[in-house]
């Protein structure tokens, strides 16, 4: 069985029990504050936006509030009922729709999207797949797009103590890779301008969030 396949049943058992430990309602507030400037400068109309690994859909949920289009998309079944749930029990009817799907083949047009979200779907891809994961997602947003990266810093830990020598390890079935500063330059920096950079934590955990914009 490969890595990515043992990776899907992790996160199929983590939704099916809920005991998995990321936040499943309410937006970030960084992204909450990157939407406003997506929405100026989208084309008239409502704007589109991907979620990308979306989970239970609370970012997707948030930007249909917003005013955009949103489309949450995910690889588990489960997240998106779930999505789903939750747009019913908020009683969202307009301007979002869950599929599943996979972040390496997206089932959209090149410029489609006028801001791309992905909040915990970069740094499950292993390293050697970098560039399977540009070559599918980044031709879907449009110039002068948005993209907004959340992703796990260095100075994440599973656990107090836990200490590594590579940027990247696999814990409990699934891909985990960790990010300095320096690398959404490398990474972004021959496509994007990258206008802001937070590293937050609570506890153990650290994540970078990044809004960058297409050239």
């Amino acid at each position: 069985m490969g890595l990515y396949q043992r990776q899907k049943e992790y996160f199929e058992k983590a939704y099916s029990t809920g005991e998995h430990g990321w936040p499943t309602v309410g937006p970030t507030p960084f992204v909450l504050r990157a939407l406003p400037r997506i929405k100026a400068a989208a084309a008239p109309g409502r704007g589109r936006i991907l979620d990308l690994g979306c989970g239970e859909g609370r970012h997707a949920l948030a930007c249909a509030r917003a005013g955009f289009d949103a489309v949450g998309l995910d690889y588990q079944p489960r997240a998106i009922r779930k999505a789903r749930a939750f747009a019913r029990k908020l009683k969202i009817r307009r301007g979002v729709r869950f599929m599943v799907g996979d972040a390496f083949r997206l089932p959209f047009p090149p410029d489609r999207f006028d801001g791309i979200i992905d909040y915990g779907c970069l740094h499950h891809v292993k390293i050697g797949d970098t560039r399977r994961y540009f070559d599918s997602v980044l031709p879907r947003l449009k110039p002068g797009g948005y993209f907004i990266l959340s992703c796990f810093s260095t100075r994440f830990k599973h656990h107090p103590g836990e200490k590594r020598r590579r940027n990247w390890l696999v814990h409990r079935g699934h891909y985990d890779r960790f990010f300095r500063k320096r690398d959404f330059k490398t990474l972004f920096g021959k496509q994007f301008d990258i206008l802001k950079l937070e590293e937050k934590g609570d506890g153990l955990y650290v994540f970078w969030h990044v809004l960058m914009r297409k050239r």
